[in-house]
């Protein structure tokens, strides 16, 4: 299936792409851009820098200037390229069993820490930084994926859990997960407990970052972490003379020996602390150079147009706004019909949700899940109305007459936030076009939270919900899992009650299918099946829009990021 990596007395090869299923990557051109400068970052919030729980597109991009895993994404202009898991640390490709429930990792001996001494980043730093990601009180957000991938994983973080705070350091390293074998300092194999064809790729995820031992003596994703960060990627911290962050090039890290990060500036500031307006203002003045995180403000955007255009970067992908239907809520007895459900679909004005998100520039009607880059994508509606701006009369038809009775009013719960408070505007506008009063109840992230995590205590008909894909390309998982598998770990999206053995059967399937074809053809069916039976009526994907000053040169946003890669941004001389 996999080429071998070679023998461990051999030198590190050159990193070439590959890819989680059998398909060809495209080659990177090399770039043209001239190294140097200083880019200067901006953001609300400084990262911790810790990589388990980098499930954020600031956190990620500053994790790309630290960090390495063992497969990572590339930069890259073409977005399907951009979307292909290649060696970081990794030496190749992994060696996969015939049952494919092993992979074998082999790793580069010249991937190094910024100790004093330039120790070897090892197999068992690798392990470690799996084992980390129980850590208590609070474990990554992200290890929803392990625990349902790797053998002993769930098992490890339950132990953990279950122990003082205290002693997690050292339960994390004399303590093993079965799934995650350590051979010698150079090869590490992971088990699993079923066949995952996507598997390279949650390898590719931050948190599956090799952790120093240093790093156990302080809290997970805390400014301890951070004030002490210990470097694996082209970058550490200096000191600056205004107590300001300030990375310079890390003399451990070797260009050669990383295929990903192209480390193109000489020196990156980081200024925290600012709103979006201000940001936005700097970066206009010439005083940042991008954001590392937050989106640009709806008034800039519209002044953004003409000459100012070349400097907002776009992505093509993003988070998708969705409904979820409540199947034990007030209105259960109709909304378990799936043919009110159908109606449903056609109550929705996508044209209006895209507006009520900031216009065409930053969002995109959908009625799917998946997205273009990711397997198994095909166009598909089954409720196709007009211009996508729905169809009050079969929305009206189809609610007053079914088996559950007569509906004419149903309830919206959503954030506070602006953003929400916009689309339910718009929802409330669709709805009362077919005669259905849209009641939307208003609720703080906390409360919003613990609202749509318990189906069984529902008040609400609807949920605006989003649903945010941790990477692109063979990425059925990242959608699919944390909205349909009861047994997730983590965060997930509104939990409607929606509950169908078949479909966490064909979500199984999907994963464990062998070929990129056969992948493709189950994870399209598995979408037909969940878009038709509309108990989650996707809206619009919302689009990334990212500022950049003058003085940048190139600038491409990688999906599995959200934003830019700060490694590949090309100043002006």
């Amino acid at each position: 299936m996999f080429a071998a990596a070679g023998c461990s007395g051999e030198p590190d090869p050159a990193p070439g792409p590959m890819a989680a299923s059998p398909s060809s990557a495209p080659t990177t051109a090399a770039p043209v851009e001239k190294p140097g400068g200083t880019l200067r970052l901006l953001t609300g919030q400084m990262p911790s820098g810790d990589p388990g729980w980098a499930d954020e597109p600031g956190e990620r991009a500053f994790a790309r200037l630290v960090t390495r895993q063992l497969y990572s994404y590339p930069s890259d202009p073409d977005v399907t390229g951009s979307t292909i898991p290649r060696p970081d640390l990794a030496v190749g490709a992994p060696v996969v069993s015939e049952d494919r429930l092993a992979y074998t990792v082999r790793l580069r001996s010249a991937a190094r820490w910024n100790t004093p001494s330039q120790r070897r980043i090892t197999a068992t730093d690798v392990a470690r930084g799996f084992k980390r990601l129980c850590s208590p009180p609070t474990p990554s957000p992200l290890r929803g994926y392990y625990a349902a991938t790797i053998r002993g994983f769930a098992e490890f973080c339950t132990q953990l859990a279950a122990a003082p705070v205290a002693d997690a350091p050292a339960l994390i390293e004399s303590g093993s997960i079965p799934g995650v074998e350590v051979v010698g300092d150079d090869t590490i194999v992971f088990h699993l407990l079923k066949a995952s064809n996507d598997f390279v790729d949650l390898l590719a995820l931050p948190a599956s970052s090799p952790v120093p031992l240093e790093a156990l003596a302080y809290p997970a994703d805390s400014p301890e972490y951070l004030d002490n960060l210990i470097s694996a990627g082209p970058y550490r911290f200096v000191p600056a003379p205004d107590g300001s962050y300030l990375l310079s090039r890390n003399p451990s890290w070797s260009g050669s020996s990383d295929g990903i990060r192209r480390a193109l500036p000489d020196h990156i500031t980081v200024t925290d602390g600012l709103t979006p307006e201000t940001i936005a203002a700097r970066i206009e003045a010439g005083e940042g150079d991008m954001a590392l995180d937050g989106e640009v403000p709806a008034d800039v955007l519209s002044d953004l147009t003409g000459d100012g255009g070349d400097r907002l970067a776009v992505s093509s992908t993003g988070p998708v706004t969705a409904l979820v239907v409540g199947l034990n809520g007030p209105s259960a007895a109709a909304l378990r019909e799936q043919q009110v459900r159908a109606a449903l679909a056609y109550c929705v004005d996508r044209a209006a949700v895209v507006d009520a998100l900031g216009g065409p520039t930053l969002a995109g009607e959908t009625s799917q899940l998946l997205q273009a880059p990711m397997t198994g994508y095909e166009q598909y509606d089954p409720y196709a109305a007009g211009e996508d701006t729905g169809d009050p009369v079969r929305c009206g038809e189809g609610l007053a007459n079914n088996p559950g009775g007569k509906v004419t009013a149903l309830s919206l719960l959503t954030t506070d936030s602006a953003t929400d408070a916009a689309v339910a505007q718009a929802l409330r506008t669709a709805f009362a076009r077919a005669g259905i009063r849209l009641d939307v109840r208003i609720r703080n992230a906390e409360q919003y939270q613990q609202a749509v995590s318990n189906p069984q205590a529902q008040f609400w008909d609807l949920a605006l919900t989003t649903i945010d894909p941790d990477w692109f390309g063979d990425a059925g998982r990242t959608v699919y899992q944390p909205l349909l598998d009861e047994t997730w770990a983590g965060a997930r999206p509104a939990d409607g009650g929606y509950r169908l053995g078949d479909l966490q059967t064909r979500l199984d399937g999907a994963l464990a299918t062998l070929g990129k074809d056969q992948a493709a053809a189950d994870w399209s069916a598995l979408e037909r099946a969940v878009v038709s039976d509309a108990a989650v009526v996707p809206l619009a994907v919302r689009y990334s829009a990212r500022l950049h000053s003058a003085a940048v040169v190139t600038f491409t946003i990688v999906p599995s990021l959200g934003t830019a890669d700060p490694t590949a941004v090309a100043l002006a001389p």
